[in-house]
């Protein structure tokens, strides 16, 4: 059994540990923002006022793993909380990537507690016009400085471009953007691929420094 434990003594939360536990456990299932939910998703379930644990499921376990569990304990902080964490990995083979499931559930849960507090989402924005058009303005947007990797899916909706380097760390960062319906207007929805320079550096906070600067560039796409 491998185990990875928090690199440092806690992390921040900005809402309180009741808030927090309250907020993450309102669902079970939960989808990474960096992975289709076929590939990985996580249920969480309470254990006591401040313990969720949390396991972990996809593709990305299935082929590697016989189980991957997550345990957050949520504490008294220099802010409203802290957080600290543990994994553990049951491994049926020896030279997998752990790194990648940890900072995916890891930025997964900064974002939620973020999302709580400030009310917005980090991989979705709703547009009050419909999905035909919402596509059309975000293809014309993002071409005029990427190029669409692999083209454009127009009867899906959807296309994944290439950003501009987010970190020094990373070699690329694709995101793949789908406009589906919602109510009367739309819904643009977008999941993160990252490359990282060196693989085995782990970096569990890496991937949350991205997502706020692709959130702005995709809602500066919106027509007003």
């Amino acid at each position: 059994m491998a185990t990875y434990k928090s690199p440092r003594k806690f992390v921040d939360l900005l809402s309180s540990a009741v808030e927090f536990i309250e907020h993450l456990t309102k669902k079970k299932k939960h989808v990474s923002l960096f992975f289709a939910a076929v590939d990985l998703r996580f249920e969480v379930e309470p254990k006591d006022s401040k313990t969720i644990t949390v396991n972990i499921l996809g593709n990305l376990i299935s082929g590697s793993y016989k189980t991957v569990t997550a345990t957050f304990t949520v504490g008294e902080g220099y802010t409203a909380s802290c957080l600290t964490y543990t994994f553990e990995f049951e491994k049926i083979r020896d030279n997998v990537n752990d790194v990648k499931i940890v900072e995916s559930l890891v930025t997964y849960i900064l974002l939620s507690d973020i999302s709580y507090i400030r009310k917005v989402k980090y991989n979705s924005i709703d547009a009050g016009y419909p999905p035909e058009e919402c596509f059309k303005d975000f293809v014309n947007a993002f071409e005029m400085r990427w190029r669409c990797m692999g083209g454009v899916d127009w009867q899906k909706k959807t296309f994944t471009i290439n950003f501009p380097s987010m970190m020094e760390n990373f070699k690329r960062t694709e995101v793949t953007i789908t406009v589906i319906p919602k109510n009367k207007g739309s819904r643009v929805k977008w999941t993160i691929k990252v490359e990282k320079i060196d693989e085995k550096t782990e970096e569990p906070y890496s991937l949350f420094s991205v997502t706020c600067p692709i959130r702005e560039i995709i809602q500066s796409k919106l027509v007003s």
